[in-house]
C-alpha cells in the first residue's frame, strides 16, 4: 500500500526546519564532507547513540529496572511503530539495526531533528516526563518536520542537487550520488527529484509479487514528483499495484537485472498536449524505483528549494486542472 505523505511542509514550516538543520551543519563544521559526517552532526547535537538500543529487549528491561516500569512502557510504546527512538531524558537516540546502515543514518538525523529543532524538545520533554503522547495530527507533523530536517542535513542543503546538476539526467546520477553522501538509494533518489527543476517523478514500488490472476504484480509504495512536473501536468495517479498490463512494467527490472533499459511513455498535459517521458528503472532487494522525464526538459540544470507541496500522486494522462 502507498505510504502516506511523510515531507509536506508550507513554506513558512519549511523554512523554520531549514534553519535549524543548517545551525546543525554549521554547528559540525559539516560542509562538504563526503560522506556526510553523522557522527560528528550528532555529537554537534550532544546526542549518543544507545550501545544497548531500546529495540533490543535487553534494554526494556534495563528500564524497568533502572527507571520504573513507566519508562519501559513509554519505550516499548515508541518502538512498535518506529525505527527509532528519541530519549531526551538521556540524550540518547535508539535505532533499529536490523535496517541498513544508510537507512540507519537517515535515522539517527531524523531524531536528531526532534532534539534540535526549536518547538519539538520541549514538547518531548513534557510527553517524555507526564507519560502523556502527542495529537496524531502534532505527531504526525512532527515526523514530516524531522524527515525534512534529516534529508537537509543529510543532503547538505543543496549540495547533493548541486552536484547533481553537473551531470547529464539519468537514475544513474542520484545512484552515485548516494554512494558519495553515504545516503539510502531510496532518499537519494527523492532527493534528485524534490530538488529537480525539470518535469520528473520517481515511482517507489515493493518487490514483485505473484498474483494467480494477474501474474506478475508489484505494490505502490511511493511517488515523489518534482515541482516543474505538478505545474505542468498536475496529480500523477497510480494504481496500489503495477501489474504486467500497466506500461510501468516494463520498466521493473526481472530476471536478476538490476536496471531496465530506458524507454518512453506518453503523458498528457495540462493544456491536452501529448508529452514524451523518458522512463528507466533500477531494482534492489527492497524496492524498484522508476526514473520518469519529459524529454523536453532534458537541457534545464539549475537547483531550487524543495518547498512541500501537498500533493496527490500517481500515474495516468489525466491532469487536475487548476
Amino acid at each position: 500500500m502507498r505510504k502516506p505523505d511523510d515531507s509536506s511542509l508550507s513554506p513558512n514550516e519549511y523554512t523554520a526546519i531549514h534553519r535549524a538543520a543548517i545551525d546543525l551543519l554549521n554547528k559540525a563544521n559539516a560542509w562538504d564532507r563526503l560522506p556526510t559526517p553523522v557522527p560528528d552532526l550528532l555529537s554537534a547535537a550532544k546526542l549518543r547513540v544507545s550501545p544497548l538500543s531500546a529495540f533490543d529487549p535487553r534494554t526494556l528491561l534495563r528500564y524497568a529496572q533502572d527507571l520504573g516500569d513507566r519508562a519501559a512502557r513509554f519505550v516499548k510504546s515508541a518502538i512498535e511503530k518506529v525505527r527509532g527512538v528519541f530519549d531526551v531524558q538521556a540524550d540518547l537516540i535508539h535505532i533499529d539495526t536490523s535496517v541498513t546502515e544508510t537507512k540507519q543514518n537517515f535515522i539517527k538525523l531524523h531524531e536528531a531533528g526532534h532534539k534540535h529543532i526549536p518547538h519539538q524538545r520541549p514538547m518531548f520533554k513534557w510527553i517524555q516526563d507526564c507519560d502523556k503522547s502527542l495529537s496524531p495530527d502534532i505527531s504526525d507533523q512532527f515526523e514530516r518536520e524531522a524527515n525534512i530536517f534529516a534529508a537537509v542535513v543529510f543532503f547538505q542543503d543543496s549540495r547533493f542537487a548541486q552536484m547533481a546538476a553537473d551531470s547529464s539526467f539519468g537514475i544513474k546520477v542520484p545512484l552515485a550520488l548516494s554512494k558519495k553522501f553515504g545516503a539510502s538509494i531510496y532518499a537519494s533518489l527523492r532527493e534528485y527529484v524534490r530538488r529537480n527543476t525539470r518535469a520528473c517523478a520517481v515511482i517507489v514500488l515493493n518487490p514483485v509479487e505473484v498474483c494467480p490472476l494477474l501474474g506478475m504484480t508489484s505494490p505502490l509504495r511511493r511517488v515523489e514528483i518534482s515541482p516543474l512536473f505538478q505545474k505542468r501536468f498536475g496529480e500523477l495517479i497510480l494504481p496500489e499495484q503495477i501489474d504486467g498490463a500497466n506500461p510501468l512494467a516494463s520498466f521493473i527490472p526481472l530476471g536478476g537485472r538490476k536496471m531496465s533499459k530506458p524507454g518512453t511513455l506518453p503523458m498528457e498535459d495540462r493544456n491536452g498536449q501529448i508529452v514524451e517521458f523518458v522512463a528507466e528503472g533500477f531494482g534492489t532487494p527492497y524496492n524498484t524505483f522508476i526514473l520518469i522525464h519529459a524529454r523536453s526538459d532534458l537541457k534545464t540544470s539549475f537547483v531550487i528549494p524543495p518547498f512541500a507541496r501537498g500533493l496527490s500522486l500517481g500515474f495516468s494522462a489525466r491532469s487536475a486542472k487548476s
